[in-house]
């Protein structure tokens, strides 16, 4: 019976947290979506809407740096917030154009739609270059704050580029109406359900004031939902935890393990629905931008800002060997998912049956490579260290 509560009660924390990060990440998107109106679809795409569904990765990468303290010992709490960022960015390319091909095409024609090369090519090629210059940083054993402004800096880079003209200028004007929230009669399953927009905006347009006071309540509960995210995968690697009087048993696995398989998946709910929702109303451009763009943020605003708090507060992080190679064992598989898909999605431009069947399957892939390299097995150790004898 210990053996089995050990398990559920984590796993009924994560799904919770699940509930919470979707639900308030709506709320968050909606006001989001509504202060960022003005721009053009593919820069929104990669700025406003990459953001807005990121914050839970942001916010669980703060909390396992801040919350996870196993004995004084920081190393598992930081391969946490790097598994959670690493896990999602393989989510966010590989399932989320795959959901969008299931779920996102309900005004499109034959099962397909274009999608603009340019944009793409923007946001696909700063990812991979982005990528090298991180699996290089995090393959230091010292984490200092001169690591988390490197890591901002890249982000800056990538808006640099996009106020200069790569954003490829393409505005909509919006009419307030498509920002209306129709008013319903409130039940109890409101506040369950936690339908944010709908108990603050109830029949209501939105404005500059009330989408920013959207915006912070939504900020809340995602906090508290990934702050739950992070306890329950913080339980469920530990061999043995103390819980409401009882002393229970976990998995006893690496807490990066479960982040880039579960944690992961967690957060990224947001992306999957903002980017099928940009679909369905036609903004192809918006719903891959999105998920490239939410790469890009991830592992440069989502680390760099933790990780430069963190060690201006607590001193430099020292990461042990075993994790680097784990950890950047990780990273370089996601990476070769990027090389391999990018170039997919650039000369393919358009999203279709058989786009979606290669997706799938390197998704598989990369679970198969994580429970492989997780019990020591994984192809890329090798690399993994020699990027660190650099």
């Amino acid at each position: 019976m210990e053996s089995f509560l050990g398990i559920l009660i984590p796993l009924v924390f994560i799904l919770i947290s699940g509930h919470l990060i979707w639900k308030s990440t709506d709320g968050f998107e909606t006001a989001a979506d509504f202060l960022g109106r003005r721009m053009s679809h593919g820069v929104k795409g990669a700025t406003i809407n990459a953001v807005a569904s990121s914050m839970p990765e942001f916010l669980t990468t703060l909390f396992f740096l801040f919350s996870v303290n196993n004995k004084g010992e920081f190393v598992d709490s930081f391969s946490g917030g790097l598994g959670v960022v690493a896990g999602s960015a393989v989510f966010n390319i590989l399932v989320i154009p795959l959901a969008i091909i299931l779920f996102g095409r309900i005004r499109m024609k034959d099962n397909l739609f274009s999608l603009d090369r340019k944009v793409i090519m923007r946001d696909g090629l700063f990812l991979v270059f982005a990528n090298v210059i991180f699996i290089f940083l995090i393959s230091r054993q010292v984490i200092v704050p001169m690591h988390g402004l490197a890591l901002i800096f890249i982000y800056l880079v990538y808006l640099f580029l996009l106020r200069k003209g790569f954003g490829f200028d393409n505005r909509v004007e919006h009419n307030p109406e498509d920002y209306a929230i129709d008013r319903v009669k409130i039940v109890p399953k409101h506040v369950f359900l936690l339908e944010i927009k709908q108990l603050l905006l109830n029949g209501k347009n939105l404005n500059t004031a009330n989408a920013w006071v959207t915006l912070l309540v939504s900020t809340f509960f995602m906090s508290l939902g990934t702050w739950l995210l992070v306890k329950g995968t913080e339980l469920l690697g530990d061999a043995h935890y103390e819980l409401f009087g009882m002393q229970l048993p976990g998995l006893d696995l690496p807490i990066v393990f479960l982040s880039v398989l579960l944690a992961a998946a967690a957060t990224s709910i947001p992306d999957t629905m903002v980017s099928v929702r940009d679909a369905r109303k036609g903004n192809h451009n918006d719903s891959i931008s999105n998920a490239i763009g939410s790469n890009i943020f991830d592992l440069s605003f989502a680390l760099g800002v933790p990780l430069l708090i963190y060690t201006m507060l607590n001193g430099p992080i020292e990461m042990s060997y075993p994790t680097r190679v784990l950890s950047i064992s990780f990273w370089i598989a996601m990476w070769i998912v990027n090389i391999i898909i990018v170039p997919v999605f650039i000369f393919n431009r358009k999203l279709n049956r058989r786009t979606g069947a290669i997706l799938a399957l390197l998704y598989l892939f990369f679970i198969f490579y994580v429970i492989e390299e997780t019990a020591g097995n994984g192809m890329f150790k090798g690399i993994a260290e020699w990027v660190i004898g650099i």
